[in-house]
């Protein structure tokens, strides 16, 4: 089983395991990769916090670090009505999880979302259908209240069900009027939900490359009534410069989804508009990755990564719904580091999850639950009477690079002291399951 080596700055903390890795650990996140940094493609080193290490190995999940105290029950808040609170989500997924939980948590600890007990601070998955009816039904009496059924999801890969999800909750908001505030989780339901003509407050948490894919318009704040899309800025040219400025590639292979939703989802045009930027080629291969009838969606990858080693690529970038599975996944991309191509994870996934499985390197966010809590920050404002016209889209947290230090040792690829010092997850091994 492959180790995690988590590095963090954090001064509740107060115990280290050493060992050689530990140490390298320690060196390697010295550093937040900024985006003061990220821009700067000649920088060497920023600065960082004080504060004391932890070093967490996820192989045992022992961490060494003391209990925290339990914090004191919140007053609830006194509204001037309950807000009707709806979600809406292409498909399960590990961020929007992370997410949704953490923005219940600050809305839990401000007074404005009643919860049970042993939920706070729990980690659990919200679209579970009993998690959901628990977290509805606690929910009652408080500011803001999670519809019973106020769910709405669908497969990732089954755009029939996500069409007719999508129509009965834009049929019941215009039409059944019981939904005061929609939350929608990542690009797909920006697309579309991202509408004023809903007559209520849209919010869109999570999504890749917003302003690209045409569901909001530029600039800090939002140009569309009642529409609030949370943003990072330059996200994903960000994280293509910075791999550019650590691996300088010439070639850089990616599979791209045919379906237009998921291809910008994959931010396909803003990556090709960086290359004509700034100098190297994109080597796109087209396919229908989510198709998986009779497992059309291997086929159609086994295809792409046939084709694109025979470009002469010198690294491949991996993006979202490529057609992989979880499963297995180093399998997919052997053939690549069997020829010292760089695998390069999708920055806008903030999961080291793929890195932990035998992609090179990644981007990702420090803290995800950070974005969950910026939501609340914009739920509060709203309730309070702020518009979501007046209220800030732009989101920034601290991001850095995931490593995998075996895959390094496969591709002869040998990171240097500078880029070790912006490296926050360290893996030792991959793992092959």
């Amino acid at each position: 089983m492959s180790k995690i080596f988590l590095v963090k700055n954090d001064s509740r903390r107060q115990h280290c395991r050493c060992g050689f890795l530990s140490a390298l650990a320690l060196l390697a996140a010295g550093l937040i990769f900024s985006e003061a940094v990220l821009a700067d493609t000649g920088a060497a080193a920023g600065t960082y916090d004080s504060g004391q290490y932890v070093v967490i190995d996820a192989a045992d999940g022992d961490s060494d670090a003391s209990a925290s105290f339990e914090a004191p029950k919140p007053e609830p808040k006194t509204c001037a009505k309950t807000w009707r609170l709806a979600v809406v989500q292409m498909g399960s997924y590990k961020d929007f999880q992370i997410v949704m939980n953490a923005m219940l948590n600050k809305l839990y600890r401000d007074g404005y979302f009643r919860m049970a007990p042993d939920m706070v601070d729990a980690e659990y998955l919200f679209d579970l259908p009993d998690v959901w009816k628990k977290l509805s039904e606690n929910s009652r009496g408080g500011c803001i209240e999670l519809i019973s059924d106020g769910l709405y999801s669908a497969a990732w890969d089954d755009a029939a069900l996500w069409d007719r999800e999508s129509a009965r909750l834009r049929s019941r908001i215009l039409n059944d009027r019981d939904v005061d505030i929609l939350l929608g989780l990542g690009l797909a339901p920006g697309l579309k939900f991202a509408d004023s003509g809903l007559g209520i407050p849209v919010m869109i948490a999570d999504p890749s490359s917003p302003e690209t894919a045409g569901i909001i318009g530029p600039g800090e704040y939002s140009d569309k009534p009642n529409v609030h899309v949370q943003k990072y800025p330059k996200r994903t040219s960000l994280a293509v410069r910075s791999y550019l400025s650590v691996f300088n590639f010439k070639k850089l292979g990616m599979m791209v989804e045919r379906d237009e939703t998921i291809r910008r989802m994959q931010s396909f045009d803003v990556i090709r508009k960086v290359a004509n930027e700034d100098g190297f080629q994109v080597i796109p291969c087209f396919g229908e990755f989510q198709d998986r009838t009779n497992m059309k969606n291997v086929r159609e990858f086994e295809r792409c990564r046939t084709e694109l080693l025979s470009q002469g690529i010198d690294a491949v970038y991996m993006p979202i719904f490529d057609g992989t599975d979880t499963d297995n996944y180093f399998s997919y991309i052997k053939p690549f580091i069997d020829e010292d191509i760089i695998v390069i994870g999708d920055g806008n996934t903030g999961s080291t999850e793929r890195v932990e499985r035998g992609v090179l390197v990644s981007l990702v966010e420090v803290e995800i639950d950070e974005s969950g809590r910026f939501e609340a920050g914009v739920m509060e404002q709203i309730i309070n009477g702020t518009s979501p016209q007046q209220i800030s889209q732009y989101y920034r947290t601290n991001l850095s690079f995931a490593l995998n230090l075996k895959t390094a040792l496969l591709v002869n690829w040998k990171p240097s002291f500078e880029f070790m010092m912006m490296v926050e997850y360290l893996y030792e091994n991959i793992n092959f399951k």
